[in-house]
């Protein structure tokens, strides 16, 4: 895939994912933002901080217009795979679709994957591999079908696994993967592996941009009510202080329960676990066509067939709790009833669709300027920059 149609996408699909997840539960999307977090620890503990060097690193060394050495380039690649391997950063997406299927904020986000072994003991956990296919699986549960493509192509298990474990040979024609230990053995050119490297850096960039942008938009603090992770409603207030970071806090005596509140869940229930859910009670050429614009944006959203009287009983609940989409003014009826986190809304046509969704939370042009931490002076950095490196043309 190119560097830029990634960027591009990526770029939208996190800002669906994001605005979908903030309108369902804001505290937990809030909660979700800081990564990986164990509550009472010192500091000095976070690898948040590791992988952000690693970015600043990876980012300093790939914009050296120089040819690279064999050194350098190993050096490259490791920074690569342990860029891969920084679940503690990655915690923030796994929460934030939990999210979206209602579940409720937890500390230990990938605890499933762990593996104990009992002889001799060990609790071993998962690597970037079962990590990203378990977050692609669950994008494509919650209906982010175009995210969860994405997230299989974000790191390449083959460079990592082969790098990882010093199963690869460079060579002035590319990077060899041996596949010592079964499977055939291929080489990938350096204009490949300069291609993958980049859209793991745009990966990690990407993500990190949306939640900085989401951070702020805590400062001022803002009073929410809602539930956070297991505990009863109530108010909170978060919190956001640059070089601080996000804080959580709340004074309530005890649970409550608001109109405002009443209605979110009301809408979450009917949302299926996913981020859209489409009910019909006739299938029409028209409402085929959107369907397809629909899947062909990305989308998998619950799909409910209801009879005629279900549909008007429907109509009906909708009226009396008052679940349809307060962003829209008043639509006609049409063969199409589309719920998202904000409500109820018909649809007409395709662009009734691109209504919903959640407006962009970083601009494209945001990331080429963020990318780099720790340039070398007079350096700038694009994503053709890095695939230039890997050419070839230097190595004899």
């Amino acid at each position: 895939m190119r560097v830029e149609v990634f960027s591009k996408d990526l770029t939208a699909q996190l800002s669906y994912l994001f605005g979908f997840a903030r309108q369902i539960n804001e505290l937990d999307f809030s909660g979700s933002l800081s990564g990986e977090f164990r509550g009472a620890q010192d500091s000095g503990w976070n690898t948040m901080g590791t992988a952000n060097e690693v970015y600043g690193e990876l980012v300093d060394l790939t914009s050296n217009r120089a040819a690279y050495t064999h050194a350098e380039l190993r050096v490259i690649l490791l920074l690569y795979c342990q860029l891969s391997e920084a679940g503690g950063f990655y915690e923030t997406v796994k929460n934030m679709m939990g999210v979206v299927s209602l579940k409720p904020y937890v500390l230990w986000p990938f605890q499933h994957l762990v593996r104990v072994r009992t002889v001799p003991r060990a609790v071993i956990g998962p690597n970037a591999n079962a990590t990203f296919r378990d977050l692609a699986k669950q994008a494509n549960d919650i209906g982010l079908t175009r995210l969860s493509s994405l997230l299989t192509e974000a790191f390449r298990d083959d460079i990592r696994n082969g790098v990882a474990h010093a199963d690869y040979v460079l060579r002035s024609d590319g990077l060899r993967l041996r596949k010592r230990n079964g499977g055939n053995a291929f080489k990938l050119s350096f204009q490949d592996v300069g291609a993958a490297i980049t859209i793991g850096k745009h990966f990690f960039e990407n993500l990190r941009a949306h939640v900085m942008c989401a951070m702020k938009l805590f400062d001022p603090p803002r009073e929410i009510f809602d539930r956070f992770s297991a505990s009863p409603p109530m108010p909170w207030t978060v919190s956001y202080r640059p070089g601080v970071g996000l804080s959580i806090s709340t004074s309530s005596p005890g649970a409550a329960a608001t109109p405002d509140f009443l209605r979110q869940q009301s809408i979450n229930s009917r949302l299926g676990g996913k981020v859209l859910a489409v009910y019909m009670a006739n299938q029409t050429v028209a409402t085929e066509a959107i369907w397809k614009y629909i899947e062909a944006a990305g989308f998998a959203p619950h799909d409910v067939e209801l009879p005629k009287s279900d549909m008007e009983a429907l109509i009906s609940e909708i009226d009396r709790l008052d679940l349809w989409d307060a962003r829209t003014g008043s639509i006609s009826p049409s063969d199409l009833l589309l719920a998202s986190p904000w409500g109820f809304r018909w649809i007409h046509s395709e662009a009734d669709f691109d209504e919903v969704l959640p407006g962009p939370l970083v601009e494209v042009d945001m990331l080429t300027a963020s990318a780099s931490v720790s340039p070398r002076p007079g350096s700038a950095w694009s994503p053709s920059h890095l695939i230039g490196h890997f050419t070839g043309q230097h190595w004899g």
